[in-house]
Formats: C-alpha cells, sequence, structure tokens
C-alpha cells in the first residue's frame, strides 16, 4: 500500500458560502460533505470556518 499524504482544507467566510463551497466540492467528488467539522464561528461577526482531512495516495512519479 502507498503511503498516504494528507491536506487539510479551511473554508471561512459567511455560514451559507462556508456550506454552499462544502456541498460544491462535495458535487465535484473532493471533499465528503460529511466529513467536514461542525461551521464554528471565527469571533468576527457573521464569520464562519470550517475544517476538512482529505487523505489520499499520491500519484506515481
Amino acid at each position: 500500500m502507498r503511503n498516504q499524504e494528507l491536506v487539510r482544507l479551511i473554508a471561512i467566510g459567511d455560514h451559507g458560502a462556508v456550506r454552499d463551497t462544502i456541498h460544491q466540492l462535495g458535487a465535484l467528488g473532493y471533499a465528503d460533505p460529511d466529513r467536514w467539522s461542525r461551521l464554528m464561528p471565527t469571533g468576527r461577526e457573521g464569520e464562519y470556518l470550517a475544517i476538512h482531512t482529505h487523505r489520499y495516495a499520491p500519484a506515481a512519479e
């Protein structure tokens, strides 16, 4: 089995924009919407963030 590599995606913005981005990335088959963290307020008014950990096998070089 190949080594897996790790990428963390962070989406920051308005609640609706972050939610929509999560679903768009899922529709593209890149980031499963169910694997994102809950939307969390950043402390700035109206701003939220969510994190997705994406593991994949790198392409052969």
